[in-house]
């Protein structure tokens, strides 16, 4: 969003501060713009990260599920340390 200085209804009575303010929003006005591109582009990394996340848990809990699956079946395997491992029969 770029903001633009109405400067038509400011005194006039004050040339040089008048002169002065708006020379001053035009030196800082890139910035702001880039900051409303920065704040853009931070909405698009936290979107993206949430779905990162959805998508790991989603990850997680379907290999949790195989590994209870299995568990039943007395398959000697577990999760240690975030990992799936062979265990040793009566562990």
């Amino acid at each position: 969003m770029a903001n633009k200085l109405v400067s038509k209804n400011m005194p006039t009575g004050n040339r040089n501060l008048r002169n002065t303010l708006i020379s001053n929003f035009e030196i800082i006005q890139p910035y702001l713009d880039k900051l409303d591109t920065d704040e853009l582009g931070v909405d698009d990394l936290k979107n993206k990260f949430d779905d990162i996340s959805g998508k790991i848990n989603t990850y997680e809990d379907n290999v949790q599920a195989i590994v209870n699956i299995l568990i039943k079946y007395d398959v000697p395997i577990a999760i240690v340390d975030g990992k799936v491992v062979e265990i040793e029969e009566g562990e």
